[in-house]
C-alpha cells in the first residue's frame, strides 16, 4: 500500500510538471526571454531573475536591490493574467559553480536596477561587455579583448546589413 501511495504521489507530480509546462509555453510561448546561466545543472529547473517583489514565492537577491529570483508559478499566472509582459522575467538555464575570485573565474560587480534587469535580446552588444565597460580599467580592457575575439557578432552584423540593403 505504501508502494502504490509513493506511485500515485509521484504521477500526481508529474501531472502538476505537465500542467505548469503548459501553462507557462501558453503565458510565455516564443517570447520567453531565456538564456544560458552556465554548463553545470542543465537538468535543473531554469532560475527566473525579475523585479516583482509581490510575487509570490519571489526572494530579493541582496537587500535594498528590488532584483528578485523566484515565484516562477506566480510570474506564469500573472502573464496568464495580463498583469506582466513576458519579457519581464530573464529565465537562464544552467549554473556556473565553484568559480573562484581569487583565482580570477569569478567578479563580483555592483550593478544597478536598470542595468541587470535590461532587456537584452537583439542588443548591439551583449550585456555583459556592455556591464564590464561600465565597469571600466582592467574590466573594460578585458572586455575590449573578449568583444574582438566574438565572430558570431560580426557575422550578425554582416547579415543585419545584408538585410537592410
Amino acid at each position: 500500500q505504501q508502494q502504490q501511495q509513493q506511485q500515485q504521489q509521484q504521477q500526481a507530480a508529474s501531472d502538476a510538471d505537465e500542467e505548469t509546462i503548459s501553462k507557462f509555453a501558453q503565458a510565455f510561448g516564443d517570447e520567453a526571454g531565456v538564456y544560458f546561466g552556465g554548463p553545470e545543472q542543465q537538468d535543473q529547473p531554469a532560475l527566473l531573475v525579475h523585479g516583482f517583489g509581490e510575487l509570490q514565492g519571489a526572494v530579493e537577491v541582496a537587500p535594498g536591490t528590488r532584483i528578485f529570483t523566484g515565484g516562477a508559478l506566480a510570474a506564469i499566472d500573472g502573464v496568464l493574467a495580463g498583469r506582466y509582459s513576458p519579457l519581464d522575467f530573464r529565465w537562464f538555464i544552467g549554473r556556473h559553480q565553484n568559480l573562484n575570485v581569487l583565482t580570477g573565474e569569478w567578479c563580483a560587480i555592483a550593478c544597478a536596477r536598470p542595468i541587470a534587469l535590461k532587456q537584452c535580446l537583439g542588443l548591439p552588444k551583449p550585456l555583459w561587455h556592455e556591464v564590464m565597460e561600465l565597469c571600466g580599467g582592467e574590466n573594460s580592457v578585458l572586455s575590449r579583448m573578449e568583444f574582438a575575439k566574438r565572430r558570431d557578432l560580426e557575422e550578425a552584423d554582416e547579415g543585419a546589413e545584408e538585410s537592410e540593403q
